[in-house]
């Protein structure tokens, strides 16, 4: 693995080994690297720390790097796609790509088009993976640990990238997060819960700020992100509510433990100071250092992606199989059964209402030869009312078959001939499904009215419940929410 798009893809020992890299290189104990490449720095969002460490990263191993911060004066304003812009740069011969973008999964989608490694500096409100990163060098030299440590996020929780990527690593160590925020910018619900059930451990969610500077190892504070707020008048005064609620000052450190230290991933906004300026001379200042570790720790990564690339996290085989077979019962007598037919398909004990989104899901628009039956609110001995559709003269094919996977969950397949049930089965969905589900997230490069042409792509992480995830931004969605393409 050579990207860098999510911290969601690494394992324990790829984050070990890049602190102790970095950290080897902050004290001048590492030699110097003598392949030079040529590095893309692509910041289509506004940028200083990320976009500069990673230049002069690169520029410490005399790599040439070349690139644009912001988009005027390149053909990204003339309506350049995305992935026109990336295979550009590797058509240029260029090594890898570090790139900021607004729309949450695009890294994720350049990396889809390019064989060269892809960085991602920040995408949109969705994740900062070299940030956590580098968050984590700093504490473990400031604590000489990360285990065993309260962090407390503070502030924007929600737009927060850097926070979101930190907390993800975080599932590999024993920390106990603690969550302060305006409830307008809490962080998601559905990262409270993965946090939750991938550790084992409960986050701590709490409106008191001093109770937090008294109790936790790290104060991580965040500013207030105006430009995530929807724009005009609406998004001034949901921002106002709440752009003033935490703030941080040298008196309100006086009640603090002596080692506690205070992280921002910065910039400060100056009109509404979240850290007062008079913390920069205090004892639990950690910020300029964390931005200086910056550059260490993206001089680590370059290396990682130059060389031997990272292990990844590992994943569990996946066995394939789209059907499970079920034993076929006595048949019924033709008065017992209320749908008789020689030879078709029979879709039985669907959903109340699943009946009606089997035609424009399977493209059954067409079809009119032969009758579709469909019977609604039919009593059933397992699960009370049922849903029943069946295609006379008609089977399916294999894709049209495992789609009803994403109707149901317990709908049974009965395949008749002559009269009699040949087959009986349930729908297992394949891992991956692209171009059957629209995300959600209108952020996601994945959205049509983004025109990137990024086909939707989501992996099965659940079957039994249903839970889905987007392949750009992450997002996972259930039965409930999710809104197939017809």
């Amino acid at each position: 693995m050579k990207d860098v798009i999510s911290i969601r893809d690494f394992s324990r020992a790829d984050l070990d080994l890049l602190v102790q890299n970095a950290l080897e290189l902050k004290q001048g104990n590492a030699d110097k690297s003598e392949k030079k490449r040529k590095v893309a720095s692509l910041f289509f969002e506004p940028s200083t720390r990320t976009r500069t460490s990673s230049e002069v990263a690169a520029e410490l191993d005399d790599h040439y790097v070349n690139g644009f911060a912001g988009t005027e004066g390149t053909s990204v304003k003339k309506g350049e796609p995305l992935a026109d812009t990336v295979r550009m740069y590797e058509g240029y011969d260029f090594n890898a790509i570090v790139m900021r973008h607004t729309l949450e999964g695009a890294a994720r989608l350049a990396s889809d088009y390019v064989k060269i490694p892809v960085i991602n500096g920040g995408d949109g409100p969705n994740g900062h993976p070299t940030q956590a990163m580098l968050d984590l060098m700093t504490i473990k030299e400031a604590k000489g640990k990360i285990d065993d440590l309260k962090v407390a996020f503070v502030g924007d929780l929600k737009y927060g990238r850097t926070v979101h990527s930190l907390l993800q690593a975080f599932e590999h160590y024993d920390v106990t997060p603690w969550l302060i925020a305006p409830n307008n910018v809490s962080l998601p619900e559905w990262r409270v819960k993965e946090y939750e059930a991938n550790t084992g451990k409960k986050v701590v969610i709490s409106d008191n700020l001093l109770d937090a500077i008294r109790n936790v190892d790290v104060l991580y504070m965040t500013r207030i992100q105006r430009e995530r707020f929807p724009q005009g008048k609406e998004g001034d005064d949901e921002y106002e509510k709440v752009s003033w609620i935490y703030k941080l000052n040298a008196e309100i450190l006086k009640s603090a433990h002596p080692n506690l230290k205070v992280m921002h991933p910065l910039p400060r906004y100056k009109n509404n100071l979240e850290v007062a300026l008079d913390v920069d001379a205090t004892s639990h200042a950690l910020y300029f250092e964390q931005a200086r570790n910056g550059m260490f720790m993206r001089q680590a990564i370059l290396r990682k992606v130059f060389g031997d690339g990272f292990e990844g996290k590992k994943k569990e085989a996946v066995d394939e199989k789209y059907a499970e077979e079920l034993p076929i019962g006595t048949p019924r007598s033709k008065k017992e059964n209320l749908y008789v037919f020689n030879n078709g398909t029979l879709i039985d004990h669907l959903e109340l209402g699943g009946g009606y989104k089997i035609k424009p899901l399977l493209r059954l628009m067409d079809y009119h030869d032969s009758p579709i039956i469909i019977g609604n609110n039919v009593p059933s001995a397992k699960y009370g009312q049922k849903d029943v559709y069946c295609l006379v003269d008609f089977f399916l094919t294999p894709e049209q078959t495992w789609k009803l996977g994403l109707i149901s969950d317990r709908a049974t397949i009965n395949i008749l001939k002559e009269g009699k049930v040949q087959r009986k089965f349930k729908v297992v969905l394949p891992s991956q499904l692209e171009g059957l589900i629209e995300c959600q997230n209108r952020n996601c490069i994945s959205r049509p009215e983004h025109f990137e042409h990024a086909k939707s792509r989501f992996y099965v992480e659940s079957r039994q419940p249903l839970k889905l995830r987007c392949h750009y931004c992450e997002k996972p969605v259930g039965r409930e929410e999710m809104k197939v393409i017809y």
